[in-house]
């Protein structure tokens, strides 16, 4: 029962141990400490070196701990190389677990600058929370909390897209060599679109918005044209094919820990808009109708600064014509098609995008 407990407490131990961060430094360049730790100035990311810091190395701490103990135990560590300054790199998830942070951090010395130091929480204080902290150690957390502003941490979006869109219908197999070929080049296009998106909440959440989006697809052959009359006429018949989405759409979105990742995942339903414009010589006729569209699309935008993230993703949009109008300018009419006359609407798209947050 003795070894047992005996273990048991070895087991606890170790975990306790393996819990607490890990300081690792690489320090090249060792000067005698400065004669207190309030000498060594903490600089944030985007705070200014003075011009005569001379660099002596890095240090890196990993485990269970926030910013401001990871961020004393390493100007404590640069206290003991003679270190003067202490620059934070980065601090955020290792990328393996969630709860474990890595932080890392360069190391100057500059003996002439004037430098006024910050009034952070002595490394005590850092290791025995229950010491407490000043108000402008609280403050300082606060300040912090703002260095990595993230354009996810916005609730209203516009995103614009743009790339390659392909449709997925068949082509009627009773159709001629040259009608198919012509139909074929009119199931690749270009597609772009823009919506605006309101989240509930910020970086993890869902949201709603409004979304208008257009498949754009040409086709330029010679043909030859038979009339009623029988008669016939040759020419180019230039093809030209819009396939446009307006309607609400249903966001929801989850970012990295870090915050520099973001996935997103869209559905909408709404008007899906068909248009064939067909020209032929001075001649020229439209086919057009509407119908309930769905949209779906997944995206991953990667976070460039406080309002823009770069990313990509791939939609799927489906919706059949079941009606159309028929116009050549002269007359219109307006038909219900047959069921093997239906016009599928069903697209692929891959885009890239950008994304502005406000």
């Amino acid at each position: 029962m003795k070894s047992s407990v005996s273990v048991i407490v070895i087991a606890v131990m170790g975990a306790m141990a393996s819990c607490s961060p890990k300081v690792t430094s690489n320090i090249i360049h060792t000067y005698p400490p400065q004669k207190s730790l309030e000498d060594v100035v903490l600089l944030k990311e985007k705070e200014q070196l003075p011009a005569d810091a001379d660099w002596m190395g890095g240090i890196e701490v990993k485990g269970k701990a926030g910013y401001d103990r990871m961020s004393e135990m390493t100007r404590f560590k640069a206290w003991e190389s003679g270190g003067k300054y202490v620059k934070v790199k980065s601090f955020g998830s290792d990328g393996v677990r969630s709860d474990i942070h890595l932080m890392q951090s360069d190391v100057y010395r500059a003996d002439t600058a004037k430098v006024n130091p910050r009034d952070v929480k002595t490394i005590e204080q850092a290791v025995n929370p229950a010491i407490g902290a000043t108000g402008t150690s609280a403050m300082a957390l606060q300040d912090n909390e703002k260095e990595e502003p993230s354009a996810f941490d916005k609730m209203d979006n516009v995103r614009v897209y743009a790339g390659y869109g392909r449709r997925l219908n068949k082509i009627d197999p009773d159709l001629n060599v040259y009608e198919r070929e012509h139909i074929k080049r009119l199931t690749n296009g270009i597609m772009f679109g823009v919506e605006f998106i309101q989240y509930f909440k910020k970086a993890r959440g869902a949201g709603l918005g409004l979304r208008y989006q257009i498949m754009h697809a040409t086709s330029a052959d010679a043909a030859t044209i038979t009339y009623d009359d029988e008669s016939t006429k040759d020419g180019v018949l230039d093809e030209i094919v819009n396939i446009s989405f307006i309607g609400p759409v249903y966001s929801g979105r989850m970012a990295s820990q870090n915050n520099k990742h973001l996935f997103v995942a869209n559905v909408g339903m709404g008007a899906l808009l068909w248009n064939d414009i067909q020209k032929f010589d001075n001649e020229r006729a439209t086919v057009s109708g509407r119908t309930l569209g769905l949209t779906y699309d997944i995206n991953y935008s990667y976070f460039m600064s406080e309002h823009f993230t770069l990313g990509a993703g791939i939609s799927y949009t489906t919706g059949v014509i079941t009606k159309a109008t028929y116009s050549n300018g002269e007359q219109t009419q307006t038909v219900e098609l047959e069921e093997n006359q239906y016009e599928g609407l069903v697209h692929l798209g891959v885009c890239a995008q950008l994304i502005y947050t406000f």
